[in-house]
Order: C-alpha cells, then sequence, then structure tokens
C-alpha cells in the first residue's frame, strides 16, 4: 500500500515541478505597440470573469479615451461541480443548480463590467455549455446532433439573457454567433484565448475565434491578440502582487508570436481590483488565483500571420518539411512551436511530446507535419484536426493514425515527424484553416497537443 501511495505522490509532484519549470517568466517584454490605437475593441471570453481577469485594465482605458469596446461571454461557467455544491451546500447539484449558478455568474460579469464602465448592452452571453466547448470543436459540429450538458441537462441555452436563444449546443452554431458579433461590431481588435491555456474552453473558444475572423475573409482582418490565464503557476508569483509585472512563461515566447505588455495606469489597477470582487461565487474557492492577475501591466500575445507555401510539383510524399521543395525554392519555417517538457507523461514519453507544426500545401492537398521531441511511438494515436473555411463555409476533417502494431509507413511516420495530408477538394479549396495536432493514449486521454493556429492557404 505503500508503495503506490508514494508513486502516486512522486508523479503528482514531478507534474508540479516540470510545471513551475516551464512556467519561469521572461523578463524580456516590450510595451506591446498600437494599443493607442484602439477604437473597438471585442473581448471573447470563455467564462464569467476571464473578460477582467485579462483585460479589465485595457477595456477601462479604451473606454476612458472614447472607444467603443464590445464583450462576448461563451459559457456561464455553469459546469463547476465543486463551486456549484459549495454554493448550494448540496453535496448533489441539481440541473436547476447549474444553472441558478450560471444567472448569478451572467449578473457578477455585468456588476464587475459596469465597474469598468461597460454598458450591460455591450456584453453579449452566448450561454454555450460550460466545460463542453472543445467538445463542439472537436465532435459535436453540426446542428442535427447537437452536445448535452451533463450539468444543466441542456442542449441549448436555458438562460433568458442569451445573445442567440434559437441556437443549439453545436460548434456551427458558436462560430456562426462569432461571426455575427464581427460583422456587427466590426471590431479593429479582437482579443480572445492562447492556445497554450491548459483549459479546454479556453482552447476551443481561441480556435473558434480565429476561425470567425478568418471566415469573414476580409481585408484587413481585425488584429487578434491573445490571453493567456490557465496553465502550470501562471502567473508568477500567485496572489495579490499589484506593483509585480505579469510575464509571460519562457518557454512560450518564440518566433512565430509577439509577446508585449500593456502598461496600467493605478486607477485602472486598483479599479480592476473593484470589478473583481464582483465575482462573488468564484472567491471562496479562486480569490487568491484571481487576484494574481491585479498587477501593474496586461499581458498579451501577437500571432504572426502563417502561410502553407506551395510545393513544387512531382514532390516526394515524405513527412520531413527540410525534404519539401517550395516553388520559390525556401525552406518550410514551422507555423507552431510548442514547450516541451511540461509534464511527466511528456517527459518520460518523447514521441508524445510536440515540438513544432508545418503547413505546405500541392496543387490538390494540404500537408500538415507535426515534430515530436522523439521518434513517434506506434503504441499511441496521433489525431490531426482541420477546419477549414473558404468564404462563410466551413470544412472540416480529422486524420486519425490509431495505435498499431509495428512501424508506420515512411508516408506517414519518419523519425521525430508525423504526416497527415487532406484533399483540398475535399475541404472546399479553402482559403484559410485552423489546424492542430494531438498525441492521445489508446484510451484517447490527450497527452500533448499542439495548436490551434490559423494558417492561410490563399
Amino acid at each position: 500500500m505503500v508503495l503506490p501511495v508514494l508513486v502516486l505522490v512522486a508523479w503528482v509532484g514531478s507534474n508540479a515541478y516540470l510545471g513551475r519549470l516551464s512556467s519561469i517568466p521572461t523578463p524580456f517584454v516590450q510595451e506591446m505597440p498600437d494599443t493607442d490605437s484602439i477604437q473597438r475593441l471585442l473581448v471573447i471570453a470563455p467564462h464569467c470573469d476571464d473578460e477582467v481577469l485579462a483585460t479589465g485594465g485595457l477595456i477601462r482605458e479604451v473606454l476612458q479615451r472614447g472607444g467603443q469596446v464590445q464583450i462576448v461571454i461563451v459559457t456561464n461557467g455553469d459546469g463547476s461541480f465543486s463551486g456549484t455544491i459549495a454554493e448550494f451546500r448540496k453535496l448533489y447539484p441539481s440541473a436547476n443548480d447549474y444553472i441558478h449558478a450560471g444567472s448569478i455568474r451572467q449578473r457578477e460579469s455585468l456588476n464587475a463590467l459596469a465597474a469598468l464602465g461597460v454598458a450591460s448592452d455591450d456584453a453579449l452571453f452566448l450561454s454555450y455549455p460550460d466545460r463542453g466547448t472543445m467538445r463542439l470543436w472537436e465532435q459535436y459540429w453540426d446542428n442535427s446532433r447537437p452536445y448535452r450538458s451533463p450539468y444543466t441537462k441542456a442542449a441549448q441555452s436555458p438562460y433568458q439573457r442569451t445573445y442567440n436563444p434559437r441556437a443549439v449546443y453545436s460548434g456551427h452554431s458558436l462560430v456562426t454567433d462569432l461571426e455575427a458579433v464581427l460583422r456587427t461590431f466590426d471590431p479593429d481588435t479582437v482579443i480572445a484565448p492562447h492556445p497554450a491555456d491548459v483549459h479546454p474552453d479556453h482552447w476551443a473558444t481561441g480556435a473558434f475565434t480565429a476561425l470567425a475572423i478568418a471566415a469573414q475573409n476580409r481585408t484587413p482582418r481585425p488584429r487578434l491578440l491573445l490571453y493567456l490565464v490557465h496553465r502550470a503557476d501562471y502567473p508568477v508569483p500567485r496572489g495579490y502582487v499589484p506593483f509585480a509585472p505579469l510575464l509571460p512563461p519562457a518557454r512560450l515566447v518564440n518566433g512565430n508570436t509577439v509577446w508585449g505588455r500593456f502598461t496600467l495606469a493605478d486607477e485602472s489597477v486598483e479599479q480592476k481590483g473593484v470589478a473583481l470582487n464582483a465575482y462573488k461565487s468564484q472567491m471562496p474557492l479562486l480569490g487568491n488565483f484571481l487576484r494574481s492577475f491585479i498587477r501593474q501591466n496586461e499581458l498579451f500575445c501577437e500571432p504572426l500571420p502563417q502561410s502553407a507555401p506551395r510545393l513544387s510539383s512531382g514532390q516526394t510524399i515524405t513527412p520531413d518539411p527540410s525534404d519539401w521543395q517550395t516553388l520559390d525554392a525556401s525552406p518550410v519555417l514551422p507555423v507552431a512551436e510548442d514547450s516541451a517538457h511540461d509534464s511527466t507523461s511528456q517527459e518520460l514519453g518523447a514521441g508524445a511530446d510536440f515540438v513544432a507544426l508545418y503547413a505546405a500545401r500541392t496543387e490538390t492537398e494540404l500537408w500538415i507535419s507535426a515534430r515530436l521531441r522523439g521518434t513517434s511511438n506506434p503504441l499511441l494515436s496521433y489525431t490531426c484536426l482541420v477546419r477549414a473555411v473558404n468564404g462563410a463555409e466551413v470544412a472540416r476533417s480529422r486524420i486519425l493514425y490509431p495505435p498499431k502494431l509495428g512501424a508506420r509507413p515512411k508516408t506517414e511516420a519518419l523519425g521525430p515527424y508525423i504526416l497527415a495530408r487532406f484533399s483540398l477538394a475535399e475541404l472546399g479549396h479553402p482559403h484559410a484553416a485552423v489546424v492542430s495536432f494531438s498525441a492521445n493514449y489508446p484510451g484517447g486521454k490527450t497527452i500533448d497537443r499542439i495548436g490551434w493556429v490559423l494558417v492561410n492557404l490563399d
């Protein structure tokens, strides 16, 4: 009995240690350029509170200089089992309890945003399922087969305050709602979650936002800035330290993105604290974490534009991008990079630890190659997921390499690379795609994921 307990303690401790190492902040962060020119700011938040955690100070300062701000909150945070137990003092909360908790969180967001100067009509609640947006992205796309929340038991919004009450819980509905908001508000800047955020709702909300922006197919696109909330021990240090800077984990600083800080006036720091105190239902369990975002600055990441170069005719099929021959003879560079050694599972399994993602296209196919820290493991499954857009039409495709005995063909896996090839015709000859790659245990649990990343295909 003692040995299994020691093994469990060692596993948890090593995960925490590795997570802490991956979150060591870098001090080399400049001021984010051109934030003073933001006039129409659209903030996309997965849950009630993320909008203030990530952008409360920026919201206030844009409004103070005469700009316009609209807030979109994707879910009402109605899937917190522990939070609902604590709030209603029930061991087994009912569906109505979860819905009541979601209504409370809506009111808290309205109160918090009012403290920053946001009018209630400028806060839009989409009311999609908490802890379900990743399922909408990956599995429940079509309106004909909506997702049903295991908490509220609903397949569409049960809330009176809902942006589109007719929408069912599907990926198609969510991206359609986001497209409608983008058309109506016409922002010059959109702020959404970073793909390195480990919370599934945050990851998926960012992916849906990128897809909705790409579906507009207009030039110029609104500027996209990304924020981080959930990643091991981020922010560092934890707790109420308003004089400290908010800095990105060093492993997330790479050549595909630009991190920048937005320094807040003292009054904005103070008012952000007032706004966060409006989330009374969250404070008993998460107060220390929430107050960690009351800092001298807010932090944003701007992804650099990524494109899939055209490959020469007669290109040999190979997973290794260094052997891809482009029309202009330029090397194929990563469209996304990922930090390594982020967990014990990744540390022990180099074949499940992504470090880079590449994209290119032939006349007929889109190629996505993922580079691992080690050789791909035939006992694991690998999934490449593509959501592609041609105008407002969204095509989706998934390539799954299941576990198998023996080596995979060299056209699929070679050394640390694994290749997925998609028919451009089946994708509707898209102008852009949001892509990601994941490594999974045979039972389906994800070990690591790289992306999402928006890739231009024009």
